[in-house]
């Protein structure tokens, strides 16, 4: 007697996670794929339970997985002020009175924090305590940006933090002042966990409710499994571990996941061995509840448009005297703690999840990659997140190291904003996928959810087209032909979709993620195939259907 198909997925057209194929459907039993093939083959399958779904000529493809997010606390924020929304300076301002106004738990206490994040740096390029004060001012308010690492708050924040004109500038950040020598409000890196560090953190009840509201989201996207980029505090935020096990525990977080234990920056060399004995624990007691934690995070520099990322050469417009690498921006560790954590890690079995934004940078962890795998030989698969200043003797060096490129595809646009502080040159030069790939390197791809849109479809868009489409009400005459970043680092589309299916798959969840028979049956099914169009129409592809373990998880039943 044949074994009927749970799910038949018909009428489509299958990548298989690594090319697009001649065969239109795909047949899953419980979590399994039991077949792949033409309609009438998988149809065969079909019994009185089973559920057809007609892909209606849309793609049918692994899941997506992010190898780069934040999904818990996007999650958080989502639940609370979320401002990545917001176009207008105006609009920003509503939702931040609309925050203040429903009060929370807190009521009108005066020690009870308003907080969120998702403000855009175009908007606000030097936020002020002002600004904020003119909403709350018996109210602490503490706003993360867009890409979180910088802090807006406002005068009773700082009051409660102890920050003022007498505060000391601290390592690897940056206080913002006026020209009276008072800080501004505006608080870049380190300077942001001054007062991070007294803002109440989430309960776990509330990381575990974000987490639980980013899953849908992802979901939503046809996103099935994601690497948490941070596992630790951070910025003022709690360690979500407590909500991942608690999810994975009680069966409420079907995707797959793993996550990367976070080094603090600023940890000296002679320190590395006793967090390599804090981390091997931490992995089996992780591993012991089902959560993979066999990678460790660590942000080497900062942000271009902060003037903190390491540059080998100055910036246009940056540094105050103050030091040797006032003008090239910071190492967040020394250059022999990268060493030692880098090879002490390696050994131990950990993959080097690193977030990198400046070419010097790079280099520095390169250097250590390649002497982690001189003194230990093979070993677990090390990706440098981010990607956006290589030089070009370093670019060609992943390959030959074994290095994945974990990209932020949608980054890899023009940005005027950054122009200021590095020059056109080098922002054109920018994110250069096209020599990683034809070095050799792997490639995966993540969103760096809060910081930026987790949609696959849109960074997909721009990792083909190096550019991103224009707003609706943009006015771009007719015929004119929109900004790219050097056309020639283009990926195709079958490079990219490939990134964000397998190549992810296999870097932070150890699996295939194939569509093949017997593989988990992680799918999405696009609304379009955008194979048969122009590139400049990839962004219009949608998410129809998702189904995670077999599950038809989005669009959810009425």
């Amino acid at each position: 007697m044949t074994d009927f198909a749970d799910v038949c997925l018909v009428s489509g057209r299958v990548f298989d996670g690594r090319v697009r194929t001649d065969h239109t459907a795909v047949a899953v039993r419980g979590e399994r794929i039991v077949a792949v093939g033409d309609d009438a083959s998988v149809l065969a399958l079909r019994g009185p339970g089973t559920r057809v779904v007609d892909a209606r000529g849309g793609l049918i493809t692994p899941g997506f997985v992010d190898a780069h997010v934040h999904a818990a606390f996007a999650g958080v924020e989502r639940l609370s002020c979320d401002l990545s929304g917001a176009g207008t300076p105006e609009e920003t301002f509503a939702l931040i009175r609309e925050a203040a106004a429903a009060g929370g738990a807190g009521g009108a206490d005066p020690d009870s924090w308003i907080t969120g994040g998702g403000w855009s740096h175009e908007l606000f390029p030097n936020p002020t305590r002002d600004q904020l004060d003119a909403i709350v001012v018996d109210r602490p308010i503490a706003l993360s940006d867009a890409g979180h690492h910088t802090l807006w708050v406002n005068s009773r924040a700082l009051e409660l933090a102890g920050v003022t004109r007498e505060t000391p500038q601290p390592p690897n950040g940056r206080i913002v002042v006026d020209a009276e020598g008072e800080p501004t409000g505006y608080l870049n890196e380190t300077a942001a966990e001054l007062v991070g560090r007294v803002i109440p953190p989430a309960t776990d009840d509330e990381i575990a409710a974000g987490l639980l509201d980013a899953q849908q989201h992802l979901w939503s996207l046809g996103i099935t499994g994601w690497h948490e980029a941070i596992l630790g505090e951070y910025n003022g935020k709690a360690d979500c571990t407590a909500a991942y096990r608690r999810a994975i525990a009680d069966g409420r977080l079907p995707s797959r996941v793993s996550g990367a234990l976070w080094i603090a920056p600023g940890l000296e060399e002679a320190d590395v061995p006793a967090l390599v004995d804090r981390f091997v624990r931490l992995r089996s007691e992780n591993a012991a509840a089902g959560f993979a934690t066999s990678t460790a995070k660590a942000m080497i520099d900062g942000v271009p448009h902060g003037g903190t990322a390491a540059l080998l050469e100055p910036y246009c417009s940056h540094g105050d005297g103050s030091g040797a690498d006032a003008g090239v921006g910071e190492l967040h560790f020394s250059e022999a703690a990268v060493q030692a954590f880098v090879q002490q890690l390696d050994a131990a079995g950990f993959a080097l999840h690193l977030h990198i934004m400046g070419d010097r940078g790079i280099r520095v962890a390169l250097d250590a990659v390649e002497a982690a795998r001189i003194a230990n030989g093979p070993g677990p698969r090390h990706h440098v997140a981010h990607l956006s200043m290589i030089h070009p003797d370093d670019a060609i060096r992943f390959g030959p190291l074994g290095l994945t490129a974990n990209m932020q595809a949608l980054w890899a646009a023009p940005d005027p904003h950054v122009v200021p502080m590095i020059g056109e040159e080098r922002m054109r030069s920018g994110y250069p996928f096209r020599t990683l790939a034809d070095g050799g390197a792997d490639l995966a791809m993540g969103s760096d959810w809060p910081v930026s849109p987790p949609d696959p479809w849109l960074a997909m868009h721009v990792a083909v087209n190096r550019s991103l489409p224009a707003p609706p009400d943009a006015d771009v005459p007719n015929g004119e032909d929109p900004d790219v970043l050097d056309a020639s680092q283009a990926l195709t589309l079958a490079e990219s979709v490939a990134a964000y299916t397998s190549g992810s798959s296999s870097l932070v969840l150890d699996a295939a993620g194939r569509i093949r028979v017997g593989e988990r049956a992680d799918i999405a099914v696009a609304s379009r195939d955008p194979f048969t169009g122009p590139a400049e129409a990839i962004l219009a592809t949608r998410t129809a259907v998702t189904l995670v373990g077999g599950e038809v998880v989005f669009p959810l039943e009425p």
